[in-house]
Protein backbone atom coordinates (compact mmCIF):
# COMPACT_ATOMS: atom_id res chain seq x y z
CA UNK A 1 0.00 0.00 0.00
CA UNK A 2 1.86 3.47 -1.17
CA UNK A 3 1.37 5.58 2.03
CA UNK A 4 -0.98 8.40 2.18
CA UNK A 5 1.07 11.57 3.17
CA UNK A 6 -0.68 14.50 5.08
CA UNK A 7 -0.46 18.10 3.71
CA UNK A 8 2.61 19.86 4.74
CA UNK A 9 2.33 22.51 7.66
CA UNK A 10 2.44 26.07 6.63
CA UNK A 11 2.56 29.40 8.50
CA UNK A 12 0.12 30.37 9.94
CA UNK A 13 -1.96 26.87 10.19
CA UNK A 14 -4.77 25.82 12.47
CA UNK A 15 -4.16 23.44 15.03
CA UNK A 16 -7.32 21.75 16.28
CA UNK A 17 -7.36 20.22 19.48
CA UNK A 18 -9.62 17.49 21.01
CA UNK A 19 -9.42 15.33 23.76
CA UNK A 20 -10.58 11.67 21.99
CA UNK A 21 -9.79 10.10 25.96
CA UNK A 22 -8.74 11.04 29.64
CA UNK A 23 -10.41 14.37 30.53
CA UNK A 24 -7.57 16.82 31.14
CA UNK A 25 -6.00 16.73 34.71
CA UNK A 26 -3.58 19.58 35.29
CA UNK A 27 -5.47 22.91 35.51
CA UNK A 28 -4.33 25.70 33.29
CA UNK A 29 -1.96 23.88 31.10
CA UNK A 30 -4.76 23.68 28.14
CA UNK A 31 -4.06 27.42 28.09
CA UNK A 32 -0.78 27.38 28.34
CA UNK A 33 -0.32 25.28 25.79
CA UNK A 34 -2.67 27.13 22.87
CA UNK A 35 -1.06 30.49 24.14
CA UNK A 36 2.27 29.29 23.21
CA UNK A 37 0.91 27.68 20.21
CA UNK A 38 -0.45 30.99 18.75
CA UNK A 39 2.76 33.15 19.89
CA UNK A 40 4.30 30.33 17.47
CA UNK A 41 1.97 31.94 14.31
CA UNK A 42 -0.89 28.79 14.68
CA UNK A 43 -4.65 29.31 15.51
CA UNK A 44 -5.79 27.83 17.55
CA UNK A 45 -9.08 25.91 18.05
CA UNK A 46 -10.29 24.14 20.61
CA UNK A 47 -13.45 20.95 20.11
CA UNK A 48 -16.38 21.38 22.17
CA UNK A 49 -15.70 18.89 24.74
CA UNK A 50 -12.22 19.64 24.72
CA UNK A 51 -12.58 20.70 28.38
CA UNK A 52 -15.26 18.03 29.60
CA UNK A 53 -15.14 14.64 31.76
CA UNK A 54 -17.78 12.14 32.41
CA UNK A 55 -16.47 9.55 33.91
CA UNK A 56 -13.20 8.80 32.72
CA UNK A 57 -12.98 10.53 29.93
CA UNK A 58 -12.84 13.32 28.27
CA UNK A 59 -17.09 13.75 27.46
CA UNK A 60 -19.38 10.71 26.68
CA UNK A 61 -17.86 8.17 23.35
CA UNK A 62 -20.55 10.03 21.15
CA UNK A 63 -19.33 13.48 22.43
CA UNK A 64 -15.55 13.04 21.40
CA UNK A 65 -16.44 10.72 18.44
CA UNK A 66 -18.54 13.64 17.55
CA UNK A 67 -15.40 16.93 18.41
CA UNK A 68 -12.98 14.41 16.74
CA UNK A 69 -15.63 13.62 12.91
CA UNK A 70 -15.92 17.68 13.38
CA UNK A 71 -12.58 18.71 13.48
CA UNK A 72 -11.75 16.12 10.41
CA UNK A 73 -14.96 18.15 8.40
CA UNK A 74 -13.76 21.47 8.88
CA UNK A 75 -11.80 22.91 5.86
CA UNK A 76 -9.80 25.24 8.37
CA UNK A 77 -8.62 22.90 10.51
CA UNK A 78 -4.91 21.59 9.00
CA UNK A 79 -3.59 19.72 12.09
CA UNK A 80 -5.78 17.52 14.41
CA UNK A 81 -4.02 17.46 17.77
CA UNK A 82 -4.58 15.56 21.21
CA UNK A 83 -4.61 17.39 24.14
CA UNK A 84 -3.52 14.54 26.22
CA UNK A 85 -3.82 10.74 26.40
CA UNK A 86 -5.16 8.43 29.03
CA UNK A 87 -7.45 5.56 28.03
CA UNK A 88 -10.37 5.88 25.58
CA UNK A 89 -9.84 6.08 22.24
CA UNK A 90 -10.12 2.54 21.81
CA UNK A 91 -13.28 2.57 22.27
CA UNK A 92 -14.32 5.35 18.76
CA UNK A 93 -12.29 3.06 16.55
CA UNK A 94 -15.29 1.22 15.51
CA UNK A 95 -17.53 4.12 14.74
CA UNK A 96 -14.54 6.37 13.37
CA UNK A 97 -14.81 7.18 9.62
CA UNK A 98 -11.19 6.17 8.19
CA UNK A 99 -11.74 7.24 4.53
CA UNK A 100 -12.91 10.66 5.67
CA UNK A 101 -9.27 11.26 7.55
CA UNK A 102 -7.55 10.07 5.18
CA UNK A 103 -9.47 12.42 2.33
CA UNK A 104 -9.03 15.59 4.66
CA UNK A 105 -5.08 15.14 4.09
CA UNK A 106 -4.75 16.79 7.84
CA UNK A 107 -1.95 16.01 10.01
CA UNK A 108 -2.53 14.20 13.16
CA UNK A 109 0.12 14.30 15.96
CA UNK A 110 -0.36 12.53 19.50
CA UNK A 111 1.21 9.53 21.61
CA UNK A 112 0.67 7.31 24.05
CA UNK A 113 -3.19 6.44 23.71
CA UNK A 114 -2.78 8.20 20.47
CA UNK A 115 -1.41 5.37 19.49
CA UNK A 116 -4.62 3.57 18.60
CA UNK A 117 -5.26 5.93 16.10
CA UNK A 118 -1.56 5.86 14.45
CA UNK A 119 -2.24 2.50 14.25
CA UNK A 120 -5.64 2.15 12.97
CA UNK A 121 -5.06 4.98 10.17
CA UNK A 122 -2.26 2.78 9.37
CA UNK A 123 -3.90 -0.27 8.91
CA UNK A 124 -7.49 0.63 7.93
CA UNK A 125 -6.36 3.02 4.84
CA UNK A 126 -2.04 3.41 4.82
CA UNK A 127 -2.39 7.19 6.43
CA UNK A 128 0.85 8.46 7.84
CA UNK A 129 0.33 10.38 11.35
CA UNK A 130 2.98 11.50 13.54
CA UNK A 131 3.61 10.42 17.57
CA UNK A 132 4.48 13.29 18.66
CA UNK A 133 3.88 16.23 21.05
CA UNK A 134 0.17 16.63 22.54
CA UNK A 135 -0.95 20.05 23.51
CA UNK A 136 -1.04 19.40 27.62
CA UNK A 137 1.87 17.42 28.84
CA UNK A 138 4.49 18.88 26.26
CA UNK A 139 2.79 22.61 25.46
CA UNK A 140 1.20 22.72 28.83
CA UNK A 141 4.03 24.28 31.03
CA UNK A 142 7.29 26.37 30.51
CA UNK A 143 9.58 23.59 30.31
CA UNK A 144 8.96 22.67 27.19
CA UNK A 145 11.60 20.70 24.65
CA UNK A 146 13.86 22.55 22.66
CA UNK A 147 13.60 19.06 20.19
CA UNK A 148 9.51 20.59 18.94
CA UNK A 149 11.33 23.38 17.13
CA UNK A 150 13.63 20.65 15.09
CA UNK A 151 11.44 17.44 15.05
CA UNK A 152 8.28 18.52 15.44
CA UNK A 153 7.91 21.70 13.60
CA UNK A 154 11.00 20.94 11.50
CA UNK A 155 9.22 17.38 10.27
CA UNK A 156 5.88 18.81 9.23
CA UNK A 157 6.72 21.85 7.85
CA UNK A 158 9.55 19.73 5.70
CA UNK A 159 8.19 19.31 1.86
CA UNK A 160 8.00 15.27 2.26
CA UNK A 161 7.83 15.50 5.64
CA UNK A 162 12.00 14.80 6.48
CA UNK A 163 13.36 15.63 9.68
CA UNK A 164 17.30 15.64 10.33
CA UNK A 165 19.02 12.03 11.45
CA UNK A 166 18.75 11.27 15.29
CA UNK A 167 21.59 10.07 16.90
CA UNK A 168 21.29 7.50 19.58
CA UNK A 169 24.03 5.77 21.43
CA UNK A 170 24.32 2.08 22.00
CA UNK A 171 23.37 1.05 26.15
CA UNK A 172 26.57 -0.31 28.45
CA UNK A 173 24.76 -4.11 27.75
CA UNK A 174 25.33 -3.90 24.13
CA UNK A 175 29.12 -4.37 24.97
CA UNK A 176 31.74 -1.57 24.66
CA UNK A 177 31.60 -0.66 20.99
CA UNK A 178 28.26 -2.62 20.25
CA UNK A 179 30.33 -4.49 18.01
CA UNK A 180 26.69 -7.41 17.94
CA UNK A 181 24.67 -4.57 17.00
CA UNK A 182 26.67 -3.24 14.64
CA UNK A 183 26.40 -6.79 12.64
CA UNK A 184 23.27 -7.07 12.93
CA UNK A 185 22.36 -3.36 11.28
CA UNK A 186 25.30 -3.87 8.68
CA UNK A 187 25.24 -1.59 5.64
CA UNK A 188 21.83 -0.04 7.01
CA UNK A 189 18.53 -1.18 7.56
CA UNK A 190 15.16 0.21 5.92
CA UNK A 191 11.59 -0.61 6.80
CA UNK A 192 8.57 0.92 7.54
CA UNK A 193 8.18 3.06 11.25
CA UNK A 194 5.33 1.78 13.40
CA UNK A 195 4.31 1.37 16.66
CA UNK A 196 3.99 3.74 19.83
CA UNK A 197 2.85 3.05 23.23
CA UNK A 198 3.44 -0.79 23.91
CA UNK A 199 0.17 -1.38 26.12
CA UNK A 200 -2.13 -0.30 22.81
CA UNK A 201 -0.01 -2.23 20.54
CA UNK A 202 -0.05 -5.10 22.26
CA UNK A 203 -3.92 -4.38 22.44
CA UNK A 204 -4.62 -4.28 19.08
CA UNK A 205 -3.22 -7.19 17.51
CA UNK A 206 -5.90 -9.52 16.57
CA UNK A 207 -7.89 -6.73 15.79
CA UNK A 208 -8.27 -5.35 12.18
CA UNK A 209 -6.74 -2.04 13.47
CA UNK A 210 -3.43 -3.84 14.06
CA UNK A 211 -0.95 -3.16 10.88
CA UNK A 212 0.65 -6.36 8.76
CA UNK A 213 3.55 -5.27 7.85
CA UNK A 214 6.13 -7.39 6.27
CA UNK A 215 8.95 -4.83 6.37
CA UNK A 216 8.78 -3.18 9.71
CA UNK A 217 10.67 -1.26 12.42
CA UNK A 218 8.86 -1.23 15.40
CA UNK A 219 9.33 1.49 17.78
CA UNK A 220 8.11 0.88 21.55
CA UNK A 221 7.63 2.86 24.98
CA UNK A 222 5.40 2.76 28.04
CA UNK A 223 5.00 4.57 31.76
CA UNK A 224 4.11 3.42 34.75
CA UNK A 225 4.60 -0.99 34.32
CA UNK A 226 6.46 -3.24 35.77
CA UNK A 227 9.12 -5.13 33.66
CA UNK A 228 7.70 -8.63 33.96
CA UNK A 229 4.13 -7.08 33.08
CA UNK A 230 6.03 -5.45 30.23
CA UNK A 231 7.85 -8.15 29.15
CA UNK A 232 4.02 -10.44 28.94
CA UNK A 233 2.89 -7.84 26.63
CA UNK A 234 6.07 -8.45 24.42
CA UNK A 235 5.44 -12.11 24.77
CA UNK A 236 1.96 -11.22 23.48
CA UNK A 237 3.47 -9.81 20.35
CA UNK A 238 6.04 -12.60 19.70
CA UNK A 239 3.35 -15.16 19.88
CA UNK A 240 0.81 -13.38 17.44
CA UNK A 241 3.94 -13.72 15.00
CA UNK A 242 4.45 -10.12 14.76
CA UNK A 243 7.50 -9.36 16.05
CA UNK A 244 9.41 -12.06 14.05
CA UNK A 245 8.06 -10.11 10.53
CA UNK A 246 10.18 -6.84 12.31
CA UNK A 247 13.56 -5.84 10.59
CA UNK A 248 14.31 -4.12 13.86
CA UNK A 249 12.48 -3.22 17.37
CA UNK A 250 13.58 0.02 18.72
CA UNK A 251 12.80 0.91 22.41
CA UNK A 252 12.14 4.44 23.56
CA UNK A 253 11.36 5.59 26.96
CA UNK A 254 10.05 3.05 29.66
CA UNK A 255 9.63 5.93 32.20
CA UNK A 256 8.85 4.44 36.06
CA UNK A 257 8.90 0.81 34.66
CA UNK A 258 10.92 -0.51 37.60
CA UNK A 259 9.71 -3.34 39.84
CA UNK A 260 7.91 -2.18 42.91
CA UNK A 261 7.72 -3.08 46.91
CA UNK A 262 4.97 -5.55 45.86
CA UNK A 263 6.95 -7.28 43.21
CA UNK A 264 7.62 -10.99 44.52
CA UNK A 265 11.39 -10.44 42.64
CA UNK A 266 13.07 -7.47 41.45
CA UNK A 267 13.20 -8.25 38.03
CA UNK A 268 15.01 -5.45 35.53
CA UNK A 269 14.14 -4.09 32.23
CA UNK A 270 17.48 -5.22 31.35
CA UNK A 271 16.27 -8.87 32.50
CA UNK A 272 13.58 -7.98 29.66
CA UNK A 273 15.15 -6.71 27.28
CA UNK A 274 17.95 -9.50 27.57
CA UNK A 275 15.63 -12.39 27.72
CA UNK A 276 13.77 -10.42 24.39
CA UNK A 277 16.77 -10.99 22.37
CA UNK A 278 16.77 -14.77 22.76
CA UNK A 279 13.34 -14.61 21.38
CA UNK A 280 13.91 -12.00 17.76
CA UNK A 281 16.50 -12.56 15.37
CA UNK A 282 16.00 -8.53 14.35
CA UNK A 283 18.28 -6.05 15.78
CA UNK A 284 16.89 -4.42 19.33
CA UNK A 285 18.11 -0.79 19.36
CA UNK A 286 17.55 1.31 22.65
CA UNK A 287 17.80 4.69 23.57
CA UNK A 288 15.28 5.95 21.70
CA UNK A 289 14.49 9.60 22.63
CA UNK A 290 10.71 8.48 22.63
CA UNK A 291 7.98 8.25 25.24
CA UNK A 292 6.73 9.79 28.26
CA UNK A 293 9.41 12.41 28.77
CA UNK A 294 9.63 15.79 27.93
CA UNK A 295 12.68 15.35 25.02
CA UNK A 296 10.85 13.52 22.59
CA UNK A 297 11.25 13.62 18.62
CA UNK A 298 7.92 12.96 16.14
CA UNK A 299 7.58 10.25 13.93
CA UNK A 300 6.28 9.39 11.45
CA UNK A 301 4.04 6.27 11.48
CA UNK A 302 3.99 4.41 8.35
CA UNK A 303 7.06 6.26 7.06
CA UNK A 304 9.66 4.59 5.40
CA UNK A 305 13.06 5.27 7.77
CA UNK A 306 16.67 4.17 7.70
CA UNK A 307 18.70 2.69 9.87
CA UNK A 308 22.47 3.01 10.00
CA UNK A 309 25.77 2.87 11.85
CA UNK A 310 26.81 6.16 12.78
CA UNK A 311 30.15 5.22 14.54
CA UNK A 312 31.89 2.60 16.85
CA UNK A 313 28.93 3.25 19.89
CA UNK A 314 26.12 5.36 17.96
CA UNK A 315 23.47 4.44 15.35
CA UNK A 316 21.50 6.53 13.73
CA UNK A 317 17.59 6.91 12.83
CA UNK A 318 16.67 8.91 9.32
CA UNK A 319 13.00 9.88 9.13
CA UNK A 320 11.25 10.74 6.63
CA UNK A 321 12.25 8.57 3.66
CA UNK A 322 9.30 7.85 1.81
CA UNK A 323 10.93 6.81 -1.23
CA UNK A 324 10.88 2.80 -0.94
CA UNK A 325 13.46 0.84 -2.31
CA UNK A 326 12.47 -1.35 -5.35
Amino acid sequence: MTPILPRRLKAGATIGICAPSGFITEPGSLEIASLYLSERGFRIVEAPHVRSRWEYFAGTDYDRLNDFHALVRDPDIDVIMAARGGYGLTRLLPSLDFQAIAASGKIFVGFSDFTALHLALLAQVGMVSFAGPMACPDFGHHNRSPLHDEHFEGMLRAERHLSPPVKMPFTASDGEAGHVLRAQVGDGIEGTLWGGNLSIVAHLAGTPYMPDLEDGILFLEEVNEEPYKIERMLMQLAHAGILKKQRAILLGQFNRCEPTAASAAPYTLKSVVDFLKGWVHAPILQNLPFGHVRDKITLPVGGYVHISLLDERHYQLGLGNYNRTP
